[in-house]
């Protein structure tokens, strides 16, 4: 999406998705500083969340906005996932995935750090954020989740632990990783220890599910 200019990302969505067929749009984790929970965003999920149509989240490379980070050589190591982190957490905070429960948010990277913390962030609300209007645990129950981990089944086990098997689509990264790496990014799936019919689900039904192409 070209934000923040909000009327072109507007007029970018009819074309995609109308012109060109497709089932949703992508924004990074954060643009030009503002935070996705910005109010200015509003309109843009307003109309994907009529169109109950995709918004796909990635970083934007930006280490999180923290020095410790991009000047330290971890830009993508360790910035990334803080980003996905971080950027779910905002849109949590801000309640936008239960102000607009059409729109089917899809986090990169399994969320981050997100499968290890729900039970502290439900634990930390009431003193830290107590205008949040749901348990951020029920919050991260309604978005989907890529199982890019970088062939870190450990990862992939507790993202299913915390979110629910039918909560991740299959993620390769490409094209930062291709070759080998990205047949790994799809064989792990199978070979992580999941039960078979969670490994299906993740593998083959649920992208079908997320990208509304399953029928009613």
């Amino acid at each position: 999406m070209p934000l923040p200019h909000v009327d072109a990302a507007l007029r970018e969505v009819v074309h995609a998705l109308d012109d060109l067929g497709a089932v949703g749009v992508g924004v990074t984790t954060t643009v030009l500083g503002r935070t996705l929970a910005d109010p200015l965003f509003d309109p843009l999920y307003e109309e994907l969340d009529r169109r109950g149509a995709v918004l796909y989240v990635h970083p934007a490379g930006e280490g999180a906005a923290s020095p410790l980070i991009t000047g330290h050589g971890m830009t993508w190591m360790v910035g990334a996932p803080v980003e996905d982190t971080v950027a779910v957490m905002h849109l949590i905070l801000a309640g936008i995935p239960v102000r607009y429960p059409r729109m089917r948010i899809l986090a990169s990277h399994l969320g981050g750090a997100l499968p290890l913390l729900p039970r502290r962030l439900d634990n930390h609300l009431a003193f830290e954020s107590p205008e949040t209007p749901e348990l951020p645990s029920v919050a991260l129950g309604r978005l989907w989740y890529d199982t890019v981990s970088h062939v870190h089944s450990p990862a992939l086990i507790a993202a299913v632990a915390s979110f629910g098997a039918d909560r991740l689509v299959l993620g390769t990264d490409f094209p930062y990783e291709d070759g080998e790496v990205f047949l790994r990014a799809v064989d792990y799936i199978a070979d992580s220890g999941l039960a078979p019919e969670e490994a299906t689900m993740i593998l083959y039904t649920n992208a079908a599910h997320l990208l509304g192409l399953s029928g009613p």
